[in-house]
């Protein structure tokens, strides 16, 4: 494919990975060789181009200046195939006048390579740190090495000597690393090659690390089973279910994309999402914001393709609408709608955000994401079932009847002194009022009463008390345009709502 990209396109940019630099390296050699063509190479460490077989050079002291002459320099050379490491993560680091005129030159030798009858190439191989301006992206065309296939990673592993008949779950294990990875992975742990369950541990382990160094973080089980209130985002999560099944592919169904959380802070959308992850039975993948912004487009695009070989996995995006606010955020939002309308893998995106007129409408709109939910405040009976749960960490009563260690008269005396309240200040409730039992002297037998919750109510001060105006404003623009995540059913708890915060 690589081959094939060179002999049509004058500028390729090939994206690669610190530790897989030397293959990537290997890869490009073996191309020149079948070309016939000379392959040099230009980095930080070697201002002017070397032969990749006799690499060196010294530190360079003025890199902007370099990449600009190494440039024009190639206008003097007719045939051979030159490599520039990093160059783009070079230009960003210089003044905005230094960089538009290495842009200048990239754009002029365009020019200049069509004129040579494809005798002078250029790659740009780039690890994911720099960004290519958009006008420059119509003149590059990108490359990245596709990451090993399942037949592929079975070769390699028999390669090493290792059964895979004996640990099949080994290839799903390596699935999403590349090949000199998983070389590193294995290597590291040769002192368990024959013992497979505990070399599947901590392959595991060193994929999910490997990960996170990359923005991708793999979040563990959470310690509950289930979310108070939240009746029809649950209902729904059950379809979600149906939707990844072999019988929805029969019937020619498309896979589902994802759904976006919209809500107030502390309403619930990140606690959902583990929760939701937990219910399909997939890895919940937090994508770092961080990270994405500054390794721009090309690090969020390695990032969702190494989503894609991970599959099935729940792609979690919190503070969704920072993602689009900065110079990059066109074309971050591009890359998103082009996978999502284009992906063929068993994943499921769960976007979470406060303010849904911060999002760019092209998200929002049919055929984007599946659904749009927004998580209002727990109504009385989602405020029982929600601090039940949380009281059932610490005092195991409440998890052995209805209505836990309190009365229905003491319930409807806690769901009233809540009112407005989300459901992370119920939790911090729970929390508070069981350290206030353990302090006492309870020790492993802390019982949570009215009396302590109330108190422990006085302790957490709600966001509503203290911005009504700004909580309002959140949930009156969300509602006209999501579905509620809670059907608010009455109940015999319910009591009178009220609109602006009474009370200490």
């Amino acid at each position: 494919m690589l081959k094939n990209l060179i002999r049509n396109y004058p500028l390729i940019k090939v994206e690669t990975t610190v530790i897989d630099r030397q293959h990537t390296l290997d890869k490009i050699q073996l191309v020149g060789d079948e070309l016939n063509k000379p392959v040099y190479l230009w980095s930080l460490l070697q201002p002017d181009f070397q032969p990749l077989s006799t690499m060196g050079g010294t530190l360079n002291l003025h890199p902007a200046k370099a990449a600009i002459e190494s440039i024009s320099s190639l206008q003097a050379n007719i045939n051979g195939l030159y490599v520039f490491e990093n160059l783009f993560a070079t230009i960003d680091a210089v003044s905005p006048i230094e960089r538009e005129g290495c842009y200048q030159a990239i754009s002029q030798l365009f020019a200049r390579l069509n004129q040579l009858n494809r005798e002078c190439l250029v790659i740009f191989m780039e690890s994911g740190r720099g960004h290519i301006p958009s006008y420059l992206s119509q003149i590059i065309w990108e490359y990245k090495f596709p990451l090993p296939t399942n037949f592929e990673l079975t070769t390699l592993l028999l390669e090493q000597g290792i059964n895979i008949a004996e640990s099949p779950r080994l290839v799903n294990i390596l699935a999403g690393l590349t090949i000199e990875e998983i070389t590193v992975g294995i290597r590291a742990n040769r002192d368990v090659l024959t013992n497979l369950e505990t070399l599947g541990d901590r392959l595991l382990d060193y994929k999910y690390t490997l990960f996170k160094s990359f923005g991708l973080e793999f979040i563990g089980d959470t310690t509950t089973q289930d979310i108070g209130g939240m009746d029809l985002v649950k209902e729904a999560l059950a379809e979600v279910k149906m939707d990844f099944t072999p019988a929805a592919r029969e019937c020619g169904l498309p896979l589902p994309r994802g759904w976006i959380l919209v809500g107030i802070p502390g309403a619930g959308k990140t606690y959902f999402a583990k929760i939701c992850a937990q219910k399909l039975g997939f890895p919940l993948v937090n994508i770092g914001i961080d990270v994405v912004k500054s390794g721009g487009v090309a690090k969020f695009k390695q990032l969702l393709s190494r989503i894609d070989a991970c599959a099935p996995n729940m792609p979690y995006l919190d503070e969704f609408d920072k993602f689009f606010v900065d110079e990059h955020g066109k074309e971050l939002l591009g890359i998103l709608l082009t996978w999502l309308n284009e992906k063929s893998s068993a994943t499921f995106v769960l976007a979470t955000l406060n303010r849904l007129e911060n999002l760019p409408p092209e998200l929002t709109r049919a055929g984007r994401f599946d659904r749009v939910f927004y998580v209002d405040f727990p109504s009385s009976d989602e405020r029982k079932q929600i601090l039940q749960l949380h009281c059932a960490r610490f005092d195991k009563r409440y998890a052995q009847s209805e209505h836990g260690a309190m009365s229905i008269e003491e319930w409807l005396t806690i769901i009233e002194a809540t009112n407005k309240y989300t459901g992370a200040e119920l939790e911090q409730m729970a929390i508070v009022a069981a350290k206030m039992q353990f302090y006492k002297g309870r020790g492993q037998n802390i019982q949570i009463d009215a009396d302590s919750l109330l108190t422990a109510r006085n302790r957490v001060k709600s966001l509503y008390s203290r911005n009504p105006e700004g909580v309002l404003a959140i949930e009156n623009r969300a509602k006209a345009f999501t579905e509620a995540a809670s059907s608010n059913k009455p109940t015999a708890l319910d009591l009178p709502e009220l609109d602006i915060y009474v009370g200490t």
